[in-house]
């Protein structure tokens, strides 16, 4: 009989068997296990010691590895806060990071608010399974708890910018504006602040937009500023707030300017608190004018309109613009909106770029004969564009928003005044009856120059007292142009005076003849001397850099960082 070992249809297992696998130690590739050392107690448990506190944790291979990373993320005394898991390997294979849920929720409230996208987008069945993929931590959370992180990060971020406002070093200037919903007809009030921080970096922050209730009126909204300022605590801190042309905005100011004198804490009487919008005023000017050159307008507008009506019209004006010409076909002709004059200015830019197309198509196509501008139109296009052109730039210039713009309102605000006088002079009758009305508009808002214009430009050091003195003396002549400037510097004067009583911590340093005040052109009164300033100034490269109002005086020199360096 054989033994049961020969008759045995099972193998045995002697680690030479083909059909009996051996057992082999899986590899752990968790992290954790780069700060945990696995063994066994006295009751045979497969525990992990922590190497950093000695704690003894349960582990095996049922008990998986979460409770393990709580410990070194959460709970372990002696492990550095925030730091990753197995940071201090080489090994970045399966790298993991301390997973935060609050701060991947601040990150998808960005991402909704800043793309404009609706809340309930994170209640989506397939965002959350994209979540899920991404990261198998993810908690979902329903749209009332985004609107909670919403509302708990601006009231964080709002005391944060009150702390910076109340430790500015310097006044800070308000910009507030109105706006009409044309879906909910509701009225809503927006204040932006603008104010240079202790490091002379320009800041620009949205401080309130709120929706107005009934009155519209001057005083019911300059209640809402007042309070708001107010409730901020920055309304013994604000130089000046500016505002467009609307009739309401002219009773707000008074208004809030009687309120704030009342309580004394406007600087300089006040004459330095209502600004008009210079954008905007230059708006209104270009506005009064093109009205009576309406006919000329009219027939580029029908050009355009004949080109872009048609595709197989449009299509064959580029081609012949391309082939015959070689102009640049990415550059394309549009319709202006006849309430912004800067679309109507861009329109005339693109009608005289393509001017050899239309002359070429007038003189092969009949279609084209009797609608192209004239010789004599041609002309008078040219003109208006050249003329145009200053006021665009000088709009570009002052709406510049990363830069200071405040010392350049002069220099343009001059350029247009004597654009004005000497086209209201010039030979083509046609600008002339254009440009009484825009003169009259000028001379309403800026005929003064308003002080602060002259006052900031004064402080910049590329222009300084003699740029100010010989723009008003191309104006008004030489004895007017002294007077005038006088009252510049007399309003410095003062200011810098008021300055000087406000500060009780820093030395005072007098200004020089190079920070663009010499004391020798003051009286004991502070008042201005009768003297010339041109006798105060010897000539120089200077006179005649800034003799040329075509320069480019604002690409060469930051004035922060300048006065940054010299305070």
């Amino acid at each position: 009989m054989e033994s049961d070992a020969t008759t045995s249809s099972m193998p045995v297992e002697d680690g030479y068997n083909e059909y009996v696998a051996p057992k082999r130690k899986r590899k752990k590739k968790s992290l954790v296990w780069r700060d945990l050392l696995e063994g066994k107690n006295e009751k045979v448990e497969v525990i992990a010691t922590c190497k950093h506190c000695g704690i003894d944790l349960v582990s095996g291979s049922t008990s998986g590895t979460s409770h393990l990373k709580r410990h070194l993320l959460e709970r372990c005394p002696k492990r550095p806060n925030g730091v990753p898991l197995g940071e201090a390997s080489n090994d970045d294979e399966g790298r993991e990071f301390i997973f935060d849920m609050k701060e991947l929720r601040k990150e998808i409230l960005l991402y909704v608010v800043e793309g404009s996208r609706p809340f309930s987008m994170v209640e989506d069945k397939a965002f959350r399974r994209m979540m899920f993929k991404a990261t198998p931590h993810f908690k979902p959370f329903s749209r009332t708890t985004l609107t909670s992180d919403l509302f708990s990060m601006y009231y964080s971020d709002r005391e944060k910018l009150k702390t910076i406002l109340l430790s500015a070093p310097g006044l800070i200037c308000l910009t507030t504006d109105n706006w009409k919903s044309s879906h909910t007809w509701q009225h809503y009030i927006c204040i932006t602040v603008h104010f240079v921080d202790n490091d002379w970096k320009l800041h620009k922050r949205i401080l309130r937009f709120k929706a107005l209730s009934p009155p519209y009126d001057g005083e019911s909204i300059s209640e809402e500023i007042y309070m708001f300022l107010n409730h901020w605590r920055i309304d013994d801190n604000v130089l000046s707030v500016a505002v467009d042309n609307a009739s309401y905005n002219d009773a707000m100011i008074t208004h809030l300017r009687s309120r704030l004198v009342a309580r004394g804490v406007l600087r300089h009487g006040g004459c330095f608190f209502h600004i008009r919008c210079c954008a905007h005023i230059i708006n209104l000017i270009i506005r009064s004018g093109l009205g009576l050159i309406q006919s000329i307008l009219g027939s580029v507008r029908n050009l355009v309109k004949m080109i872009m009506r048609s595709s197989s019209r449009s299509k064959d004006f580029y081609d012949v613009a391309q082939k015959n010409f070689h102009l640049d076909v990415k550059r394309k002709l549009h319709l202006d909106m006849q309430i912004r004059w800067n679309s109507t200015y861009k329109m005339l830019d693109n009608v005289l770029y393509y001017k050899v197309v239309f002359l070429h198509l007038g003189s092969v196509h009949v279609a084209f004969k009797y609608i192209v501008p004239t010789d004599d139109e041609w002309e008078k296009l040219i003109v208006v564009h050249k003329f145009l052109k200053l006021f665009y730039d000088a709009t570009c210039m002052f709406s510049a928003n990363k830069s200071p713009t405040s010392n350049i309102y002069f220099k343009g605000a001059w350029m247009v005044h004597r654009c004005l006088v000497e086209t209201s002079k010039g030979p083509h009758v046609f600008l002339r009856d254009m440009v009484k009305p825009m003169l009259k508009n000028f001379d309403k808002y800026w005929s003064d120059y308003n002080v602060y214009l002259s006052c900031a430009a004064i402080l910049d050091p590329r222009f300084k007292v003699k740029f100010v003195e010989y723009c008003f003396d191309k104006l008004f002549g030489p004895d007017e142009a002294m007077v005038k400037v006088g009252e510049v510097l007399t309003t410095l004067r003062s200011l810098y005076d008021e300055y000087k009583l406000r500060s009780s911590t820093s030395p005072i340093v007098v200004p020089t003849p190079t920070s663009g005040i010499d004391d020798d052109l003051f009286d004991d009164n502070h008042s201005y001397s009768s003297r010339s300033i041109r006798t105060q100034i010897t000539k120089s490269q200077l006179d005649s850099y800034l003799e040329d109002p075509e320069r480019d005086l604002n690409s060469e020199l930051n004035v922060l960082e300048f006065w940054q360096q010299n305070s």
